[in-house]
């Protein structure tokens, strides 16, 4: 009786099992490679961006204010009957940093010049929003349950402030 010797079923010869090795090594090297790329870019310094302008970031800055929420408070009061001097006051009282929580018409229609109170009892920050808007007509009446600091009553001077010049409303 002749014996043969023939491969398991399963076997495979040497050489597959080379080529499977290297096959499994060109992968795991891409992976790292890719890994390693990944975590370069990651690391990699970007350059800086240019942020936009943040009016109320620059008004806590100069005035030392810690939060949002204690930001000047203030209202608008159309007081001289012109249509829209308030929101435009309200605009740009809004982009230079200040919570203004009211824009309404004042009581009366009959103000000739433009005034600033301070109701919170800090005139400084009455003078500042004066400062801004381009008036020195400041006058002081702390009124603490109105909840905020200052009241802008726009007067038929409106032309004169700053967030008009010389273009009407």
């Amino acid at each position: 009786m002749k014996v043969t010797c023939r491969p398991f079923a399963g076997s495979t010869s040497l050489g597959s099992v080379s080529s499977r090795v290297l096959t499994y090594a060109g992968v795991v090297a891409a992976v790292v490679i890719v890994v390693v790329a990944v975590v370069a870019l990651m690391m990699a310094e970007r350059p800086e961006r240019e942020t936009p302008r943040d009016a109320f970031a620059e008004l806590e800055a100069a005035w030392g204010i810690d939060s949002p929420d204690s930001r000047p408070q203030v209202e608008v009061l159309n007081g001289c009957g012109v249509s829209g001097i308030a929101a435009r006051a309200h605009e740009y009282l809004r982009r230079l940093g200040f919570d203004v929580v009211n824009v309404e018409n004042a009581p009366a229609f009959d103000y000739e010049k433009t005034l600033v109170i301070d109701r919170g009892g800090d005139e400084g920050i009455a003078r500042r929003v004066a400062r801004f808007l381009g008036t020195d007509n400041v006058i002081r009446q702390v009124r603490p349950e109105l909840m905020l600091q200052v009241t802008v009553i726009l007067g038929k001077d409106y032309r004169s402030l700053k967030p008009y010049g010389e273009v009407e409303p």
